[in-house]
């Protein structure tokens, strides 16, 4: 076959194959335009999670008339103009080729108009052929419409996911450049309905709104900055980190950002993962949104097409910038990997042993109790009632486990349980093991059948915010075999229909729960994302439902948790990660009294 030129429409269908995966990925390359033209406020519109329409409004500086040709022309932009300009980029579009792609793929639409233009002119693109521009209504700034995505591509439009699930990638795509523009307003609606809807703000204040406002006192600021001639100057870190009990099932909600743009980069991940080892358990991952700023020149922009990636000049420095930044957090809020005991049976972070207690509950004192084998869900039974319980609950019946020798064990206020096990002690967190048994147990039952559900005599309605309405609808077919039956009620709130008949038996109500699963970041759009979405609200139950610090338990319950430990997977984490409990052997103790 002879070598030819290709068709410019040809090229730029083949650049868009790069470009615009998705519509996520046609959000992000206009809202970036409407940034880097100095835009205050941006509103994306969806129809059809942007398949059918995607149009992007901003208030910046607008494009002249007679450049509106040239803006859909592929490699013409007005972000740099020689060599020395792409080793040091400071924006976010360069490469010149979204608008040529898009129109390629699509029918585009572009309106805009300078503040002190008369009136707006508009172009239109359609499968690469351009018509206009000409004189047109609209406000300073531009207007750009997509509509029918890969039209005259049908076999790429197949490829694309439910209306859900695109409509969540785009919000994600929003989410991160919101991040990095906190002084920059963005609505996004779908289809007339308002999801997302960020005034200006601090940086902090961004920073929970997209992360979750249930996790604002678990996040903790990082603030760095180093000196480094390697990198042309100074290498700032910022943004915020969650502490251990905050991390997720899924890595989701981690957000890394190189000069306000959103990037992928495993090595940078692993950095804040050794900030964390030791902290918490290997199979959760923690939440953070990490900004990191240094001169232009130490970073390349122009590593992949959609700039998702870049090359760092010097990696192994801004590696251990961000390590350092967010082990500092961590230790500001006392969260630090301790001296470990010499001789425990599964290494993790030693406790200081609670001595010196104001108040100490002997719940079980005369050296042992009869066990009896439970069978069901015997700890779920457990009192969440506080310490200060009547006598007649204390009877309260509780199966327990027969064992050959009898355990001694007591309860510490009410909180901490303190058991005799072969030549030591080990002190339990009694909500950490609690929570790790309801959980186990949970998923065992989710297994079997959908968990029975109680329905509510009116509906309750919950108000979760306008960014959450489209993740808990696309989580729905996961909350109803959970129990938990809601539908949409407007722009903000959700209508509770029923509730998992386990929880309200537990005394957790409808608002509580919701407003806990709206907090997170969860997606079902895939099996690998609709499994960790599972696992994490089952986590959640289990939390909700466990007994608390501060709850008094009886002789029999303590010794029916004890039992049920003994016979669950990784009885030493709970679900979130954090340590159940910790072993002191006699040889240690001896070694802390200066005994030989």
């Amino acid at each position: 076959m002879p070598i030819r030129l290709l068709m410019p429409e040809l090229v730029n269908q083949i650049a868009a194959g790069e470009v615009v995966e998705r519509p996520a990925s046609v959000v992000k390359e206009l809202v970036e335009n409407a940034l880097d033209a100095g835009a205050a406020r941006v509103s994306i519109e969806l129809e059809g999670g942007g398949a059918d329409l995607i149009r992007v409004s901003d208030d910046g500086g607008g494009i002249a008339p007679d450049e509106l040709l040239l803006a859909v022309t592929a490699h013409a932009t007005s972000k740099i103009a020689s060599f020395d300009d792409l080793k040091a980029v400071a924006s976010y579009g360069f490469r010149g080729e979204a608008l040529a792609s898009i129109g390629s793929v699509a029918q585009l639409r572009i309106t805009s108009r300078r503040a002190n233009d008369p009136h707006a002119h508009a172009i239109e693109v359609d499968g690469g052929f351009v018509n206009g521009p000409r004189p047109a209504a609209g406000a300073p700034g531009t207007v750009v419409e997509v509509q029918t995505l890969f039209r005259n591509v049908p076999a790429r439009r197949k490829f694309l996911r439910s209306q859900a699930a695109e409509t969540g990638r785009v919000h994600d795509a929003v989410d991160a450049i919101a991040l990095a523009a906190p002084g920059i307003g963005f609505t996004l609606s779908s289809d007339g309905r308002t999801i997302m809807d960020l005034p200006p703000q601090d940086e902090r204040t961004r920073c929970v709104q997209v992360l979750g406002a249930g996790l604002a006192p678990e996040l903790l600021d990082l603030a760095l900055e180093l000196e480094s001639p390697e990198l042309h100057g100074p290498i700032r870190i910022g943004g915020v980190v969650g502490t251990p009990a905050a991390a997720k099932a899924s890595a989701r909600n981690q957000w890394l950002l190189i000069n306000g743009r959103s990037i992928e980069d495993r090595s940078l991940q692993h950095a804040v993962r050794e900030a964390f080892r030791g902290l918490m358990d290997p199979s959760v991952h923690p939440v953070y949104a990490l900004f990191v700023e240094l001169d232009p020149r130490a970073v390349d922009m122009n590593v992949h097409p959609a700039k998702t990636e870049v090359r760092l000049r010097f990696p192994s420095l801004v590696h251990r910038a961000i390590r350092r930044a967010v082990a500092q957090a961590l230790e500001r809020r006392g969260l630090v990997v301790t001296q470990r005991l010499p001789a425990m049976e599964h290494p993790e972070p030693t406790l200081p042993l609670p001595l010196g207690m104001t108040q100490r509950t002997i719940v079980h004192a005369d050296g042992g109790i009869p066990w009896t084998q439970p069978t069901g869900d015997a700890v779920t039974e457990l009192s969440r009632e506080p310490a200060a319980r009547s006598s007649a609950h204390d009877a309260a019946p509780m199966r327990a486990v027969e064992r050959s020798a009898p355990v001694r064990f007591m309860q510490i206020d009410h909180a901490w349980l303190v058991v005799e096990e072969g030549d030591g002690v080990t002190v339990i967190d009694q909500h950490a093991l609690h929570e790790r048994v309801m959980f186990e147990d949970l998923k065992a039952r989710i297994e079997r059948a959908p968990l029975e559900r109680q329905r509510l005599l009116m509906p309750e309605l919950v108000d979760c915010g306008t960014g959450a309405i489209e993740r808990i609808e696309a989580l729905a077919p996961i909350l109803d075999r959970l129990g938990l039956e809601c539908t949409p009620s407007g722009a903000r709130m959700i209508a509770v229909h029923s509730m998992p008949s386990f929880l309200v038996e537990r005394g957790v109500g409808a608002q509580e729960f919701l407003l806990s699963i709206a907090a997170g970041d969860l997606r079902a759009d895939d099996p690998r994302a609709a499994e960790a979405a599972l696992s994490e609200v089952l986590d959640l139950m289990a939390c909700k439902a466990a007994v608390k610090a501060g709850d008094r338990l009886t002789a029999t319950e303590i010794a029916a948790l004890l039992a049920r430990r003994d016979t669950i997977d990784r009885p030493d984490r709970c679900p979130h990660g954090r340590p159940t409990a910790f072993r002191l052997t006699t040889a240690e103790l001896e070694r802390r009294f200066g005994r030989s």
